[in-house]
């Protein structure tokens, strides 16, 4: 094979994609995408999703969908993306692996609008949406939290109340203890790490009715 014939192979496949084409497949992106931003808005634990997350979610699907439009079946092109891509550096943390999911989620749909495949690009976006709605409402599996709780002396019942909110899914992780010179009362603080689906408000109502129990605080850890 000559030089000519690699070049040939290399540039060949070149697709022209109409005016009207590209925005099409550039606006089932966009539908697609503020689908994607729903379903994430409505499933997040957080009070109020960030907005910034919303443009990421459309710059990627429709940046998908541009570029792949660009490279369609072209070797040369291909190519050339890769490299240029390998120059960027995403300095931005990730808090959460779901968020992580949805910029998946936002790329897969980019990629097949920019195929054309349309049926598939709703289809698909409605169907992984549902499953995350539907899961989100379940409630399947348990939240992790941070359970301080100060005493005056170390109480079995306790760790029974905990027991009985938990089952199993509780250990003690730090304990600490010190003396209040201005009551002579020795204090314990005692640090468990619980596994929960329906929130602490109910333990922390009967671990404070406990004699002795001064304090009682949670912080949520992440989702177990």
């Amino acid at each position: 094979m000559n030089r000519h014939e690699i070049i040939a192979l290399l540039f060949q496949n070149m697709e022209t994609i109409t005016v009207m084409q590209a925005t099409v497949n550039l606006l089932v992106a966009f539908l697609c995408a503020v689908i994607i931003y729903t379903v994430y808005y409505f499933t997040s634990k957080d009070v109020k999703p960030t907005a910034s997350f919303a443009k990421t979610i459309l710059l990627v699907s429709l940046s998908t969908c541009l570029v792949l439009m660009l490279i369609g079946s072209n070797l040369a092109l291909s190519l050339g993306m890769v490299g240029a891509l390998s120059v960027i550096r995403f300095r931005a943390a990730v808090k959460d692996s779901r968020d992580a999911a949805f910029v998946f989620y936002a790329i897969a749909v980019g990629m097949t609008s920019a195929l054309g495949v349309y049926s598939l690009a709703f289809i698909g976006t409605i169907f992984i949406g549902a499953a995350v709605i539907i899961f989100s409402f379940l409630n399947i599996g348990s939240r992790t939290y941070l359970l301080t709780v100060i005493s005056d002396k170390y109480d079995p019942h306790i760790e029974e109340e905990i027991r009985k909110a938990a089952g199993n899914r509780y250990a003690a992780i730090a304990v600490s203890s010190k003396f209040n010179h201005e009551t002579n009362v020795n204090i314990i603080e005692t640090v468990y790490e619980i596994g929960l689906k329906k929130g602490t408000v109910e333990l922390c109502r009967c671990l404070s009715a406990i004699e002795g129990v001064r304090s009682v605080n949670t912080v949520l850890r992440e989702d177990a």
